[in-house]
């Protein structure tokens, strides 16, 4: 008989369009292919299609109806209660309850928390029904994000709250690592955070995995992919930093060069990054917009840019790059999140514009080199990042054969 197993995260993963649904999505579906997965997030309407959808992983979906958007005018209430904003928001009473009929009517012991946005949940029935194991997966560490947002931040006021929201963030966040059975990690910068708290080691590492299909695409010479949705306060600065402070002068030298983004209309780039359409076609940036196939379009390029500055646990969209055999140019956050990851054996790795300059060059003069790397960032992406050792990883963490 297969084990039961209810998993609750902040928020539905369908339609997949991004790194933070990916990482919700397929250990489901790969988790579902040993156990018995329930599953429950907070969202606006409730979508019969969508149930239906997950019904064909094998995933009894129950979606409870919940706004967690973002409401600024409710952030000067939120600094007299402990919970950070970030968090209060996806508790309900109500919703409390109705996972806790889930449970009983299907006599469910075990529960997997995605983010600490949803650990209260867990905590709570904990305390009711001793007999449950909880377990928490810390898709980033949340208190950094809060932290490099608050840095960020221009206006007196937001730059105070914000610090007062990191503050109550990191506090809850390290106090509830000592309360599940176990945690685990998703990076190793992650881990390396983790450590200056608690009892860590590498038995609460799982790095995420990727999944992708063969295409026989013509690649273009010279091309650069970025993908991402600029809603992210963590993508918008990445690629505004990356712009201004590598691309404007490496495009000067390198006019055959292009930069293609997705995840973005028109109207958000220059929202988001201040620059015109115009402005940003005379750099050879080029917008290709909603996709629909995102995989085909990286397939195309010849290479995948991820110039982190802010962020926090692991980039899928790195992932998803190793395992169509990219050259993926990575920020120096981004190549440390992973050990297995060798400069200019497996990935580039760039500190600098100069650095930038001087791979990119290296690496137009010697297609061998070109080939070493796409070759072996494929077999790194098929023994270190995939979602049938990640779901075997995590069973063996919730002692389950």
């Amino acid at each position: 008989m297969r084990d039961k197993i209810l998993c609750i995260a902040p928020q539905c993963p369908l339609p997949c369009i991004d790194g933070g649904k990916i990482g919700i999505l397929y250990p489901l579906k790969y988790l579902a292919q040993k156990l018995n997965v329930f599953f429950t997030t907070p969202v606006l309407n409730i979508n019969e299609d969508i149930i239906n959808e997950f019904n064909m992983y094998n995933i009894k979906y129950f979606p409870f109806e919940l706004n967690t958007n973002d409401d600024y005018f409710k952030y000067p209430s939120s600094l007299l209660k402990p919970l950070s904003f970030k968090f209060n928001k996806y508790f309900s009473p109500l919703y409390l309850k109705y996972i806790e009929k889930i449970i009983i009517e299907n006599q469910i012991n075990i529960l997997w928390i995605n983010a600490p946005h949803m650990a209260i949940y867990a905590l709570k029935l904990k305390k009711k029904y001793p007999y449950l194991k909880i377990y928490l997966r810390e898709h980033n560490i949340e208190y950094d994000l809060v932290l490099q947002y608050a840095r960020s931040q221009k206006n007196v006021f937001m730059k105070m709250i914000s610090y007062i929201e990191y503050y109550k963030t990191k506090k809850y966040e390290i106090s509830l690592w000592n309360k599940f059975e176990k945690v685990f990690f998703i990076s190793d910068t992650d881990l390396a955070e983790a450590k200056k708290y608690g009892d860590f080691n590498d038995d609460n590492l799982i790095y995420d995995g990727s999944e992708s299909n063969f295409y026989n695409e013509q690649v273009e010479e010279h091309s650069f992919i970025f993908t991402g949705s600029l809603t992210s306060f963590q993508n918008q600065e990445n690629l505004k930093y990356f712009i201004e402070n590598i691309w404007k002068n490496f495009h000067d030298n390198n006019k055959e060069a292009k930069l293609y983004l997705t995840g973005n209309d028109n109207k958000k780039l220059e929202d988001k990054l201040g620059y015109s359409i115009e402005y940003l076609n005379s750099l050879n940036i080029i917008n290709l917009g909603f996709v629909e196939d995102i995989q085909k379009t990286i397939a195309s390029k010849k290479y995948v840019i991820s110039p982190t500055l802010y962020g926090s646990g692991i980039r899928l969209k790195v992932l998803e790059a190793c395992a169509l055999n990219k050259i993926v140019f990575v920020s120096r956050i981004d190549y440390d999140m992973c050990k297995y990851f060798k400069d200019m054996d497996n990935i580039v790795l760039f500190e600098n514009e100069q650095d930038f300059i001087n791979k990119y060059e290296k690496l137009i003069n010697d297609k061998n080199l070109q080939l070493k790397i796409q070759q072996n960032v494929g077999e790194i992406a098929k023994q270190v990042f995939s979602w049938e050792s990640y779901v075997q990883k995590a069973m063996e963490f919730m002692g389950i054969k």
